[in-house]
């Protein structure tokens, strides 16, 4: 991977949050540091816009949750959990992340994609060929996709530190849970306290 950072450098961030929760619940049955996903993705350059895709739960309790995420700078796009006939739930904001991806590529120099999700693989590659931008990605290596690892330009693998990206971790948790995981699962991120987010409430 060739990747290239400088201070000068517009950058834009986009979550796919349900799959770090789930990956983080997953493997480490904790939850996610955002403000520490945000500071690696952006470093010391210059954030345009960062967005963090939720399902809302059917309880509809998500305020702290996006009131903490407020404070990081991020700002949320929701979509309500969708029940079908029978019990069967989808939430899925591919589409979604990926056409803003894709409007905001011209005004930004480097994109960050906080996921581990290869459907957006065929979104790295078009940003790369038809816009020029950087693609970074950052994620749990343990659950991302192979292909898209090898389709960006840098990727953070956020296993390597996981007391730096997740809340409350202890040295015990250093093997995560063995067999298959899934980080993308059709369940709504539950209420968040600022503490969870890895935020003071004074920030």
């Amino acid at each position: 991977m060739s990747v290239i950072k400088h201070s000068d450098q517009r950058v834009a961030v986009f979550i796919d949050t349900q799959n770090l929760y789930h990956s983080a619940k997953n493997l480490y049955n904790t939850r996610v540091n955002f403000g520490a996903v945000m500071q690696e993705s952006v470093g010391k350059r210059k954030l345009i816009r960062a967005l963090a895709y939720v399902i809302t739960t059917e309880a509809g309790d998500e305020t702290n949750f996006f009131e903490a995420l407020t404070k990081l700078g991020i700002e949320t796009k929701t979509k309500d959990l969708q029940v079908f006939y029978g019990g069967a739930k989808k939430a899925d904001w591919d589409v979604g992340l990926a056409v803003d991806a894709i409007r905001l590529a011209p005004k930004v120099d480097t994109i960050v994609l906080a996921t581990g999700d290869g459907d957006f693989v065929p979104l790295v590659i078009f940003l790369k060929e038809h816009f020029g931008v950087q693609v970074e990605v950052i994620s749990f290596g343990r659950s991302s996709s192979s292909s898209l690892r090898a389709t960006c330009e840098d990727f953070i693998d956020m296993c390597e530190h996981p007391e730096k990206f997740l809340i409350g971790y202890r040295t015990q948790h250093s093997a995560p849970k063995r067999g298959k995981t899934s980080a993308k699962k059709p369940r709504a991120v539950k209420e968040f306290s600022d503490d969870e987010l890895g935020i003071s409430a004074g920030e």
